[in-house]
């Protein structure tokens, strides 16, 4: 029987986070530093939200109703509807789930703890190595 990819080989383990009283200016930063789209919000060790990219440009919006971006903090302006999941719940359950809820993001989870995130952009690299695996041989140059 072939290997099906765990949900933790594809995610992005222990992703930055932020408090959800820095300012969103603040948190804009931290996601261009990260290179990343999605950031989990924390009060304490809990996860209060998601804050996106969408969300930023959002907030940027004219007729915001505070008129300084500066005024809000992440925990304003992220989602705090939103999916988890278990380490140990199957990468298929997951990847299906999130297309027939069309969400691009969930928070991985393990005894009530954030152990990571998984990304479209998570599923999308980890289907194209396991088709490289599955289908390309192991000395073509094509191969990362």
């Amino acid at each position: 029987m072939r290997h099906m990819p765990t949900l933790a080989e594809v995610m992005t383990a222990f992703p930055v986070h932020v408090d959800e009283s820095l300012p969103l200016p603040q948190a804009a930063e931290v996601m261009a530093e990260h290179n990343c789209h999605h950031l989990p919000v924390m009060n304490g060790h809990e996860v209060v939200g998601l804050l996106t990219t969408e969300d930023l440009r959002l907030a940027q919006q004219p007729g915001h109703s505070v008129t300084e971006l500066g005024e809000l903090s992440a925990g304003d302006m992220c989602r705090r509807q939103l999916k988890q999941v278990d380490l140990h719940t199957r990468l298929d359950v997951v990847l299906l789930g999130m297309a027939e809820q069309g969400i691009s993001a969930v928070l991985v989870m393990r005894q009530d703890k954030l152990a990571g995130i998984l990304t479209s952009q998570d599923a999308c690299r980890g289907f194209a190595h396991w088709l490289q695996k599955e289908y390309l041989p192991a000395d073509d140059p094509g191969v990362a």
